[in-house]
């Protein structure tokens, strides 16, 4: 080497070790807690790759930072409080290109940064001095937990061959070279995308929380379990390096062989078992069912920009799991953002700017399957519920009972349900025990409103095919309704009957198909005898099966073709392949020219198609076609849902009449006084303390109360609302029925006086006497207010009276 070029050389290394030595000092009076570090033993020009704790003297082998070497290696602790719950103040992924490639090194080391850059972490890369070596430093001001820092090294370590685990695995005697440091082979520990400001920076003030990095260990632990089974299964850990209470558990291992990692692990040994599905995709077997009402209100909250989305997304598929369903039916719920807002996440990416960028199909498939198989291995680890088994403990004899309805409804024969009453017989029987599956008893309320909705027909109808029922000895009457009370009749189902004197009575059947005899079966004077048993899509009288039969029923096209063109529809549907003239008349009772008047309508609307099979016979098959397309297409589509609306307003009304009644009931001298009937409802009030309408001549105007009710429970959001379950093919409710895009608007607070407390609007009862808002007070006499001596009372209802009025006036 010439001495131009020796000189040059000498020259930078004097640059680079000046460098380091201010790279060390700067970065260690600016992050490390500790005042010492721990030196490497052995001599100048022959460090040793140990770094005692005591000198061979039994001294402690640590040096203050000021007198330190900078020459000589040192290393750090990264957790601080290492003998009570230790926490990392860094996180540092130590690569080693001993045995591995420099190229295995960097795509690693390149791994955790972008996994950490994922999480909101920021990565300081390191060159730690030995050829190919890399150290990525993570930093957290508030300190992350060793069980977080433990779940992070063991997915890391699975997924990066050339991570070297001991510095993250030991909370006491976990050390690594600070930027700056020596190494003992020559060289320096150097940044290699920061200057030592910009990583003190990103590893202090600007560190991320430890909640990012409990984020991070689910993510690298999700990443490994997608690994294959020729992939290492843990961390490069010799087993000298893990001893005592920090020894890693054994890897356990779920559907194909990958990793379960530790934050399902914990939950225990599995409880249920763990199938494959027709797709070759892990599957608790579990009976189907839907999701619960938690579940649901789960999988329909949307994020906002500041939650994290990732988190969101793990508990609606675990509910799916539990419920049984597989992978395909999930991700049929993940790809339709309406049904399912929590799960953005799996279809879109967040940008740096706080967008969010779409995700192809493949990728979100791809991030499903991984969430997918987390899911069911921990849905199989938790405790076992009575629902795993097809039905809730409470339910349990609701359930057979409603089981054994309609295995007596099949005994009573096609017969009995397709005279001319017979499929609002059918229809109102079905919603009943729908409404004793949510209810979780036999012992129900039939509101006839509510009835009718379920059943697809009007209350009217419903209020007679109910009669009917209770006359045939299906269902018996528990309790009459009250009125006034707003309590509807109370049902339950009958186990005997009196035969009435009327014409058109058909006994009920006490007994399923397998007890009654052909000739006579149960109390049926008829002789009708039981068909055979067809093959149905669920378990007759299972939810699901109950919800397929309600939503059916509840097409507005059978309002244009007719009910029985329902039960029709239903059979062919039911036949799950082609049926011919005859199986359809034997499931349904009608004659040959009814079936074929029926099968006709339905072939235009493209509910049913025709073919022919091999004897030459017609076959019927129905296609996908919605109901709601062909309502449409005869203009009934939404009559269901304007329905449904309009019985609430009435219910709003009754109910407001009701109060009236209860109010006019009372003597003069105690009726409170109301507010007028146009008054806006403030929030709190009480929206039966205001006066009923009437016309001119004192009579009840109930058309106007309609109107109010109906503006005040925001009718027409209820009717969009409706519409969209109906053209999405879901239940219609009564109760169930919402305003979603509306919230209550609370009217601003009337000016206060200057050295005046302000006014509260009525929204309490009054605290002197108990009356109710917009009720009269009955504390103080009348020769008081004669003369204005009012008493602390009236003087509490008149500031919040006129503190009302002035908010509606405000509101209006």
């Amino acid at each position: 080497m010439s001495p131009v070029c020796e000189g040059a050389f000498i020259l930078r290394a004097a640059q680079e070790r000046t460098q380091a030595h201010r790279t060390l000092r700067r970065f260690l009076d600016a992050l490390y807690w500790d005042r010492t570090v721990r030196p490497a033993a052995g001599q100048p020009g022959a460090w040793l790759n140990s770094y005692p704790p005591r000198t061979p003297a039994g001294t402690y082998n640590y040096v203050p930072i000021t007198d330190m070497d900078p020459d000589r290696p040192v290393t750090v602790h990264l957790a601080r409080g290492r003998r009570r719950a230790p926490r990392f103040w860094a996180v540092v992924f130590d690569h080693d290109a001993k045995q591995h490639t420099a190229a295995q090194v960097a795509a690693d080391a390149a791994l955790m940064a972008e996994a950490a850059k994922a999480e909101g972490i920021a990565p300081v890369p390191v060159a730690s001095g030995s050829p190919g070596g890399m150290h990525v430093w993570l930093g957290c001001a508030e300190g992350v937990p060793f069980p977080v820092v433990q779940r992070i090294n063991a997915a890391a370590g699975r997924l990066c061959p050339s991570l070297d685990a001991s510095p993250l695995s030991n909370a006491t005697d976990g050390l690594i070279r600070p930027p700056g440091a020596a190494h003992r082979n020559g060289g320096y520990s150097a940044l290699v995308a920061h200057t030592v400001d910009q990583a003190v920076n990103l590893l202090g003030p600007a560190s991320a929380p430890a909640s990012a990095f409990e984020r991070l260990a689910a993510r690298l632990e999700a990443m490994a379990a997608e690994l294959p089974d020729d992939e290492p299964a843990d961390s490069p850990q010799t087993p000298d390096d893990r001893t005592g209470d920090e020894a890693v558990p054994p890897v356990q291992r779920g559907h194909s062989g990958r990793q379960v990692p530790p934050s399902i692990r914990q939950r225990g040994p599995r409880v249920r078992r763990i199938v494959e599905d027709a797709a070759g995709c892990p599957k608790i077997e579990a009976p189907w069912r839907p999701l619960g009402t938690k579940a649901l209100r789960g999988l329909r909250r949307r994020p906002s920009r500041r939650d994290n989305h990732s988190a969101a997304k793990h508990a609606p598929a675990r509910s799916m799991a539990l419920a049984g369903w597989t992978q395909a039916e999930g991700l049929a719920v993940v790809r339709d953002p309406q049904s399912s807002p929590a799960l953005e996440y799996l279809r879109s990416e967040r940008q740096a700017d706080g967008s969010r960028r779409p995700r192809s199909e493949e990728e979100t498939e791809r991030l499903w399957g991984r969430v997918w198989f987390l899911a069911v291995e921990d849905a199989a680890r938790m405790p076992r519920r009575p629902e795993d088994d097809g039905r809730a403990v409470e339910a349990d004899e609701v359930q057979q009972a409603v089981t054994d309805l309609f295995a007596r409804m099949q005994a009573a024969g096609p017969g009995r349900w397709s005279k001319e009453s017979g499929p609002a017989d059918h229809a109102v029987l079905a919603a009943v025990a729908w409404l004793m599956l949510l209810s979780g008893s036999v012992d129900v309320s039939a509101n006839v409103h509510r009835l009718g909705v379920l059943a697809g027909y009007t209350g009217q109808t419903a209020s007679l095919a109910l009669w009917r029922l209770i006359r045939d000895g299906w269902i018996t009457v528990t309790a009459e309704a009250e009125r006034r009370a707003g309590k509807a009749r109370r049902v339950t189902l009958a186990t005997g009957h009196e035969c009435p004197d009327h014409r058109h009575h058909r006994c009920a059947v006490y007994q399923s198909a397998e007890n009654v005899s052909p000739v006579h079966p149960g109390s049926d004077r008829s002789g009708t005898p039981a068909p055979p048993a067809p093959p149905v899509l669920f378990a007759p009288g299972s939810p699901a099966y109950l919800r397929a039969v309600l939503t059916h029923q509840q097409g507005d096209v059978w309002h244009d073709l007719g009910h029985h063109a329902a039960r029709t529809l239903w059979a062919i549907r039911e036949g799950r392949g082609c049926s011919t003239l005859a199986e359809v008349r034997a499931q349904t009772g009608y004659g040959r020219r009814a079936t074929l008047r029926h099968v006709h309508r339905l072939t235009q609307l493209q509910l049913v198609t025709q073919s022919r099979s091999r004897r030459g016979e017609t076959t019927y098959q129905a296609t996908d076609r919605p109901l709601y397309e062909a309502a449409q297409e005869t203009g009934s589509a939404g009559r269901l849902a304007a329905l449904a609306i309009t019985y609430r307003v009435k219910q709003a009304a009754h109910e407001w009449w009701t109060a009236e009644e209860t109010h006019r009931s009372l003597p003069y001298r105690q009726r409170p006084r109301r507010a007028a009937a146009d008054q806006t409802v403030i929030p709190g009030m009480d929206p039966r303390g205001r006066a009923y309408p009437r016309d001119e001549d004192g009579r009840p105007d109930h058309a106007r109360a309609r109107r109010i009710e109906a503006q005040r429970i925001d009718a027409a959001g209820m009717l969009d609302h409706a519409q969209q379950l109906a053209r999405a093919g879901q239940l219609l409710d009564l109760p169930h029925l919402n305003s979603p895009g509306t919230t209550p608007t609370v009217p601003q607070q009337p000016a206060r006086r200057a050295g005046r407390r302000a006014a509260i609007p009525f929204r309490h009862h009054c605290p002197h006497c108990g009356a109710q808002p917009g009720e009269r007070c009955t504390k103080g006499g009348t020769e008081a207010r004669r003369f204005g001596m009012l008493v602390p009372a009236d003087r509490s209802h008149a500031a919040r009276r006129h503190a009302a009025q002035a908010a509606a006036t405000t509101s209006t």
